[in-house]
C-alpha cells in the first residue's frame, strides 16, 4: 500500500513538471521564430527588428480609434488588465461569484436523500438487534461476550453516518460522551454506549450495566421510527460526505471519544462505509461536473485500502495502541488525503448561484485608510 501512495505521488508530480515544462518549450519556440538570424543578423542587429515592425503596422480599417469600451466607462487601454484581474478574484465585472458549473435544482437530491435513508434504517435495525445481544450477554455476566457485542453495536451505529446530528437528545443518548456533561462521566445523563463502554472496559460488573443497555434497545427503536421523517437539506447532505471522516479524524483516530476502549480504527472504517455509501448515492449528480467524482472516489479507495490492510495484518480490528507508527502514519495520511478530495463535494453540487460580492467604498478599494 505504501509502494501504491508512493507510486501516486510521482505520478503527480510528473504531471506538474510537464505543465510547468511544455509553457517553457512554447516560450523557446517563439522565440527562436521571431529572433533575426543568418547573415542579416550579424551584419546589422537593427535590421530584422525594424522590418519585423514595419511589416506589422497595418491602416486601422475603422477609421476611429476606440478609447473606451462599448457601453460604459472603462478605458479599452485597461480593460484586459482589468478583467484579468477579475477572474483572477472568481468574479465578473457585477461582483458576482462565476463558475463554469450551473447550479443544481433542489429536488436533484431527493432521491439520494431517499436512498440514504433506506440504507441508514437498515443500519438501524442491526445497532438494535446487537443491543439486545448486548443486553443479553450483561444479564449472564458475559464481559468478553458483552465487549464483542459493544462493538457489533457502536460500529453499526456509526454506520449512519449522514443523520447523525439530526436527533438532538436522542442522539446524545445514544452515543453522547461524558465531556459536555457538568458532572462528566459521573453525571446520571451519561447513559449510552460510551457509559457501557467505561464500564466494559474498567472493570464494573457487567450485569451492573445491563439497564444501560436495556434503554439503549429502546432508543434504538425510537431511532427507528423517527428515522424515515427526518429532514436532510442538499447542502447538510452535501456537507456530512466530509464531516462524517473529518469527525472520526477528531474524534476517534485521538482516542477522545473512545478512551476506555481504544476502537478508534473501527469506528474510523464504520464512517468510510458511511462516507462511501454518501459518495454513491451523489454520483448520479456528479456527472460532469469537473473531475471531482474521479478525485474523491481515488482517494476513497486509497483509505480503504490502508484500513483494510491495517485490518489484515492484525487479523481483525486493533486498537489504537496496538498500531505500529507507520500504521499510524499510513491511516493519517491516506485519511487526509481523502478529506481533501471530499471538500469538493459541497461547492461541486451547489444549489444556488452565488450572492454578488459587496463592494467596497472607492477609499477602502485604492488602499486609503
Amino acid at each position: 500500500m505504501t509502494a501504491v501512495i508512493e507510486r501516486v505521488a510521482r505520478s503527480r508530480l510528473a504531471r506538474r513538471a510537464a505543465m510547468l515544462a511544455f509553457p517553457a518549450a512554447v516560450l523557446l519556440l517563439v522565440g527562436a521564430a521571431l529572433s533575426p538570424g543568418g547573415a542579416t543578423h550579424r551584419s546589422s542587429g537593427h535590421a530584422g527588428v525594424l522590418t519585423l515592425a514595419s511589416r506589422a503596422v497595418a491602416p486601422n480599417p475603422l477609421g476611429v480609434r476606440v478609447s473606451k469600451v462599448y457601453g460604459s466607462s472603462i478605458p479599452a487601454s485597461v480593460y484586459g488588465t482589468q478583467i484579468a484581474d477579475l477572474e483572477d478574484q472568481g468574479v465578473n465585472t457585477r461582483g458576482e461569484m462565476v463558475s463554469d458549473l450551473s447550479p443544481l435544482p433542489a429536488r436533484a437530491f431527493v432521491k439520494p436523500v431517499a436512498s440514504y435513508k433506506v440504507y441508514a434504517e437498515r443500519w438501524t435495525t442491526v445497532a438494535q438487534r446487537d443491543a439486545n445481544r448486548l443486553a443479553q450477554a450483561l444479564a449472564r455476566g458475559s464481559r468478553t461476550g458483552a465487549q464483542s457485542a459493544w462493538r457489533a453495536t457502536w460500529s453499526a451505529y456509526l454506520h449512519l453516518g449522514a443523520v447523525y446530528g439530526l436527533f438532538g437528545t436522542l442522539n446524545e443518548a445514544i452515543d453522547g460522551v461524558p465531556g459536555g456533561l457538568p458532572r462528566g462521566s459521573g453525571d446520571p445523563r451519561f447513559t449510552g454506549l460510551h457509559r457501557i463502554e467505561m464500564g466494559l472496559w474498567t472493570g464494573a460488573r457487567a450485569r451492573s450495566l445491563e439497564p444501560f443497555a436495556v434503554r439503549l434497545t429502546r432508543d434504538l427503536a425510537h431511532l427507528r421510527r423517527v428515522l424515515p421523517s427526518v429532514q436532510i437539506s442538499p447542502l447538510e447532505y452535501a456537507t456530512r460526505a466530509h464531516e462524517i471522516l473529518e469527525d472520526a479524524q477528531r474524534d476517534l483516530l485521538s482516542g477522545v471519544s473512545v478512551p476506555w476502549s481504544g476502537e478508534g480504527v473501527l469506528g474510523t472504517a464504520a464512517g468510510l462505509a458511511a462516507t462511501q455509501e454518501v459518495f454513491h448515492t451523489l454520483e448520479p449528480l456528479l456527472q460532469g461536473r469537473d473531475n471531482t467524482e474521479a478525485v474523491v472516489r481515488s482517494e476513497l479507495l486509497l483509505l480503504s485500502a490502508a484500513i483494510e490492510r491495517i485490518r489484515r495484518d492484525h487479523r481483525g480490528w486493533p486498537t489504537l495502541a496496538q498500531l505500529t507508527m507507520r500504521e499510524r502514519e499510513l491511516i493519517d495520511g491516506t485519511l487526509a488525503g481523502a478529506l481533501g478530495a471530499l471538500e469538493l463535494l459541497p461547492g461541486t453540487l451547489e444549489t444556488e448561484a452565488p450572492s454578488p460580492i459587496p463592494k467596497l467604498p472607492g477609499r477602502a478599494a485604492a488602499g486609503t485608510p
